[in-house]
């Protein structure tokens, strides 16, 4: 018997989509359609042992893998490109440890949606999002207002430290109360996020739980953003290392926007500090996440559990780990 089909990378090369997986047989077959749930009928076989180019289509495509003693495996590219957002991403696709898979075209996270163009809007309309919660505190908003497609609904919830604080995280550092940043920090801010935002969290699970489009962003899309994602392929049975390598994949789709970050660095020298004592702040490090996780364990036994203390019962736990 064939090893069942694994590791599935969609990526855009051009004209062409480029798939490749691990494992499978000889009687595969592959589908490529603009519906998650039907593989219609474009079909064909691999051009060789885990690889097949296919012609890009307008529009969101997902490709249907065939093997006849696994079934079907969906997937797409992750990374939507968009005008505006840099790190706009589908959450489906993430095997589960119940041997299932997230669900593609659900769930979707993204950096600022401030800069979203008429496409950008065309694209959001064929994914079907019906809300938006925005994480960024109230002074992002009010500076960066989202520009939303008619009829997305948009939820503010401002799950950010310096609500917490008073003060944003420059102004501590120029305020000489944060001389470091580094994966500790920043662990220690993730869990702070789930001590400290336990309403919005448990809004935004049971949205999902619901079978509601969402998408949830911040600034960046990599910190409240990353540590949303984290309590949502968590509860839904992902294994660690898909949810770390979900979260440090941002540096990568944020390094060609990276004025912010320069910015943000500048401002840091002028106070008279080295930016490189805040280095873990520019990225998204794996070992701070890896933290986090461990930490979230520490406290809470499991995901389940950290969603049922903040209010998820058994039915919204069942349903969120259906997604």
């Amino acid at each position: 018997m064939a090893d069942p089909i694994s590791h599935v990378n969609v990526v855009t090369a051009g004209n062409d989509l480029i798939v490749s997986w691990r494992g499978g047989s000889d009687e595969m077959s592959v589908f490529l359609s603009p519906d998650v749930d039907d593989a219609g009928t474009d079909v064909r076989a691999p051009d060789a042992p885990g690889r097949v180019t296919l012609p890009n289509q307008p529009g969101r495509a997902y490709v249907h893998l065939f093997e006849p003693s696994q079934g079907f495996v969906v997937a797409a590219e992750r990374r939507i490109p968009m005008d505006g957002p840099s790190n706009f991403r589908d959450l489906g696709g993430y095997p589960t440890l119940d041997g299932g898979w997230t669900r593609w075209g659900q769930v979707f996270r993204s950096d600022g949606l401030h800069e979203l163009s008429d496409a950008d809007h065309e694209i959001m309309g064929s994914l079907e999002i019906t809300t938006v919660f925005d994480l960024r505190s109230h002074a992002e908003v009010e500076d960066a207002p989202d520009r939303l497609p008619a009829g997305v609904r948009h939820v503010h919830l401002p799950m950010s430290s310096d609500v917490a604080q008073g003060r944003t995280m420059l102004q501590r550092i120029v305020d000489g109360d944060l001389p470091k940043f580094d994966e500790d920090d920043m662990a220690a801010g993730y869990l702070r996020m789930l001590e400290g935002f336990p309403e919005f969290l448990a809004e935004m699970l049971t949205s999902v739980a619901d079978g509601e489009n969402v998408l949830f962003h911040c600034t960046a899309g990599k910190d409240r953003t990353g540590i949303t994602a984290m309590t949502m392929l968590g509860l839904a049975g992902v294994a660690d290392s898909y949810i770390l390598d979900d979260y440090e994949v941002s540096a990568h789709y944020r390094a060609h926007s990276a004025g912010g970050s320069i910015w943000f660095a500048d401002r840091i020298r002028e106070a008279g500090f080295d930016p490189d004592d805040y280095h873990a702040m520019w990225g998204s490090p794996r070992p701070a996440m890896r933290k986090t996780l461990d930490g979230l364990r520490e406290r809470w036994s499991d995901h389940e559990g950290y969603a049922r203390s903040i209010g998820l019962g058994d039915d919204a736990v069942r349903r969120a780990r259906q997604v």
